[in-house]
């Protein structure tokens, strides 16, 4: 089996594929193809027949203050009549060397089981996390505003631009392509309003989602700053007459969380993405470090196979090397390397569990190596 580029003659068989597989609607996946962009999707054929589909979405994942090129594999859709034969195992090769050959250094999904895409090298990388707050806690909060209404598309730039801002800091959120923008901002509808705060470094938006009466949604939201996290609830708060709760995607160390003066709000939703890197030596050169001065040699296994990477790490930037005697050394199989790479776990807890070995040096060295921020995305791909 091998996948090939989806064209126009297959865009019945998709419609097929995601109402058998998501309950999708013909215009449902119609504006999702249309937004994500046909030349992204790819169908697997099985005895000449198409079986299966997915799509592949060009992004990155923010570790360290960098960018690692990426692909999102996303909607995997397998008609039922094709699964039990293997396909999600070839689709998973074919689309980790389709990625490879566009760039990418790793790729990333939700699975909707797990043991078929750890079989294919994949693991837990991040979180989605979904909060939800009552608005009337937030209309206690006392802090002071300036906001202006946006409008698409020319709030893009903006949105944009603060949102790379705040992915410096964070870890593992998406560096958005034109596609995602657009799911995030019209599929399946446009949101109802878009609100930017800005007072000296006190950054913020919010895109608001105001279609279920019971629940606000924000549909995105960034704050460079507490005081900024401050003024987006106090500024949500004021629906508290209209809308008994808001609701948002946050990481696990949440600013609005943070910024909540009382309880008043829980988590509603955790769901972890999977991640497999591509290319150990070129994504180990692509993320950033916050240690100053830091070295270790990697072994990574794969079945019978073992890579050898010294890296070191000079003031932040990272080196690669094939070996470099008198390093400690740390083993770990290739299918665990993303859980370390993200920082999604440490190499302490991971050591304990038994996912690497490696003397007290070596495990510590990768805990400074690879710590930071908790890695979490704010949208399902």
């Amino acid at each position: 089996m091998a996948s090939r580029i989806a064209v126009t003659r297959d865009a019945d068989f998709i419609v097929k594929a995601y109402a058998t597989s998501f309950g999708f609607t013909v215009q449902q996946t119609e504006a999702y193809v249309g937004k994500v962009g046909l030349e992204n999707f790819y169908i697997a054929d099985h005895e000449d027949m198409p079986a299966a589909v997915f799509a592949l979405i060009a992004t990155g994942h923010w570790f360290g203050g960098r960018a690692v090129p990426a692909c999102n594999i996303a909607h995997v859709a397998i008609l039922p009549e094709y699964r039990g034969l293997g396909l999600a195992d070839a689709i998973l090769e074919d689309a980790g060397a389709i990625a490879a050959s566009r760039g990418a250094l790793v790729t990333t999904l939700f699975a909707s089981t797990r043991p078929v895409y750890r079989r294919g090298g994949y693991e837990l990388a991040g979180s989605e996390i979904v909060y939800e707050a009552e608005t009337s806690e937030l209309y206690k909060i006392k802090e002071k505003y300036h906001c202006r209404q946006l409008t698409l598309p020319a709030a893009l730039p903006t949105l944009a631009s603060i949102h790379e801002r705040q992915c410096v800091e964070e870890a593992g959120n998406l560096q958005r392509s034109a596609a995602q923008w657009s799911l995030l901002l019209a599929w399946p509808d446009p949101p109802t309003s878009i609100y930017v705060f800005h007072e000296d470094e006190d950054v913020a938006y919010v895109i608001i989602d105001t279609s279920n009466p019971e629940c606000m949604i924000i549909r995105d939201w960034a704050a460079l700053s507490g005081r900024a996290a401050r003024c987006i609830l106090r500024f949500l708060g004021t629906f508290s007459t209209v809308y008994p709760r808001v609701r948002w995607h946050g990481s696990a160390q949440d600013k609005l969380v943070f910024a909540m003066p009382d309880k008043g709000w829980r988590l509603v939703h955790q769901e972890e993405f999977l991640m497999r890197v591509l290319s150990a030596r070129d994504a180990l050169l692509a993320r950033g470090y916050n240690s100053v001065t830091e070295q270790v040699t990697l072994e990574i296994m794969k079945g019978d196979q073992v890579e050898t990477l010294s890296l070191s790490i000079e003031n932040g930037t990272p080196y690669c090397r094939t070996h470099e005697a008198g390093l400690p050394i740390v083993k770990i199989a290739s299918e665990h390397l993303a859980t370390l790479y993200s920082g999604f776990r440490s190499a302490s807890f991971l050591a304990r569990a038994g996912w690497i070995n490696g003397d007290r040096d070596g495990v510590m060295a990768c805990d400074r190596i690879f710590s930071g921020p908790p890695p979490w995305v704010g949208e399902h791909f």
